[in-house]
This record gives C-alpha cells, structure tokens and sequence, in this order.
C-alpha cells in the first residue's frame, strides 16, 4: 500500500511537471505567432503602399492623370476620371487597412496619422474635394478620421514646385 501511494504521487508529480512543461511550450509558442502575425501585417501594409506606388512611378499616363485630377480634375476624360477616383478609392482602403491593423495594435499610430495626413492631402486638392462631393459615402466612412485635416493646407507638394499646368 505504502508502495502504491509513493508511485501515485511520482506519477501525479510527473504529469503536474508535464503540464508545466507544455504550458511554458505554448507560451513560446503563442509568443512566436503573434510575432509572426506582427511581421505578415507589416509586410501586408508595406506591399500595399508599394503597389499603389507602384501604380504612378512605373506608368507615366497614370502618373499625369493622378496630378492632373489632384489639380485639374475637369481636364481628365471620362474613363480617367474613373481611373482617378479609384485610385483615390484604393488610397483611402489602404489607409482603413492601416487603421484597423492600428487598432489592434499592430501597426503604430505614427504610421495610421501619417497615412490619415497623406490622404488628407489628397481630398483637400481641388480633385479629391470633387470626389468627396461625388462619393458621399466617402465622407460618410472618413469625416471623423479626417476631421482634423480638412481644408488644411495640402501636407505633401507632389510636384516638387513644378507647374502641373505643363502636363495638360
């Protein structure tokens, strides 16, 4: 009897030491996903913006119609005045995508404010002003966020002082 007591507690020990063992292992690994869940939604954000850069710096009739439609939106044709509020549409879904990963804290509040400002550039030119006139759901879904940048001064000089009246 004595004999059976002693083994139950070395086995009640080991398998306590066991459970311990595979909690302090899924600690490291809950920790090693949530880093890697952090690194995949940066990346994701990253290569967003990439290819919205992408967009403008690698097709020049994307680029024109992009800084003419900032400044000259009733110069740009039909289907580039669809080209450009898309272009606005997918900026500001990029933002949402910063803001909801900031909000689950996974990317930083500098990175959603600088994005907010950026877009904010944007809809304060005569182009984006036309196209929160144009998309009321726009305003709808960003006037709250966007609050503390509309109708301030443009954050962002596109053109690097170049007169935009030259790519017309």
């Amino acid at each position: 009897m004595k004999d059976l007591a002693s083994v139950n507690r070395w086995l009640t020990l080991s398998a306590n030491v066991g459970v311990l063992i595979g909690l302090i292992f899924l600690a490291v690994e809950v920790r090693y996903a949530g880093n890697a869940t952090e690194l995949q939604t940066i990346e994701s954000t990253t290569e967003g913006w990439f290819r919205l850069n992408e967009l403008i710096i690698s097709d020049a009739k994307m680029a024109r119609i992009w800084v003419l439609g900032l400044e000259y939106p009733e110069a740009l044709t039909d289907v580039e005045s669809i080209q450009f509020s898309m272009f606005i549409r997918m900026f500001a879904n990029q933002v949402e995508r910063v803001g909801n990963h900031y909000e689950l804290g996974l990317a930083s509040e500098e990175d959603y404010q600088s994005s907010l400002a950026q877009l904010a550039t944007f809809i304060n030119k005569p182009g984006g002003k036309l196209f929160r006139k144009t998309s009321p759901g726009f305003d709808e879904e960003f006037s709250e966020l966007l609050a503390p940048y509309v109708n301030s001064a443009p954050a962002v000089e596109l053109m690097l002082g170049r007169d935009v009246n030259n790519l017309k």
